[in-house]
């Protein structure tokens, strides 16, 4: 897999946009805004917001609720510091729409100091694949999101997530500059 270089973020990052007009970016505050605001995550909240992240996708949601209980269970944990497990990741990825993309989406709007979104286009940039082979793999996640955590830490990449919010006129954490630059940034 490719290593996430701060040697590569940094050519870049010049060449980064934004579009003021786009739907993705103007809708991103009020997903995050929604978490923000709830202590617990009930049945509720999953089924709404399974729907809202699907709105960023170009496939229909299927969310399966026979394992309500533990997938509430895993969205919570997520909420805290605590990073899912290989069997956790699992479990959401099959309720939700049988897509680690999809829930990568709900993770990242539930914690987005920790869960990077995870699409086709990020997942080719780090891993340096032309197919997308792999994508649904948990542990192809996890280690993407180690890697992020990594990167973020460089003394380098402040300036990098500065660029990033001035250009956005709003503030992102991190983990989000990082993935939305990479989506960017794949060709």
């Amino acid at each position: 897999m490719r290593q996430l270089k701060i040697e590569n973020l940094k050519r870049e990052i010049e060449n980064f946009k934004v579009d003021e007009e786009n739907s993705y970016l103007n809708s991103y505050q009020e997903f995050i805004q929604y978490f923000s605001k709830i202590p617990k995550i009930e049945k509720h909240h999953l089924i709404i917001s399974s729907h809202f992240v699907y709105g960023w996708m170009p496939t229909i949601l299927k969310l399966k609720l026979n394992n309500l209980e533990e997938v509430l269970q895993i969205l919570n944990k997520a909420k805290t510091d605590k990073i899912l497990n290989y069997k956790e990741l699992e479990k959401l990825r099959i309720s939700i729409n049988n897509s680690l993309v999809g829930s990568s989406k709900l993770l990242h709007f539930i914690n987005p100091e920790i869960y990077p979104i995870w699409d086709s286009k990020i997942f080719k940039y780090w891993s340096g694949n032309k197919t997308t082979y792999g994508i649904q793999k948990p542990e192809n996640y996890l280690e993407f999101t180690n890697q992020v955590k990594k990167t973020i830490q460089h003394k380098e990449f402040a300036k990098i997530h500065n660029k990033i919010n001035e250009l956005l006129k709003y503030d992102v954490s991190s983990v989000r500059a990082l993935e939305l630059l990479i989506f960017q940034s794949y060709k």
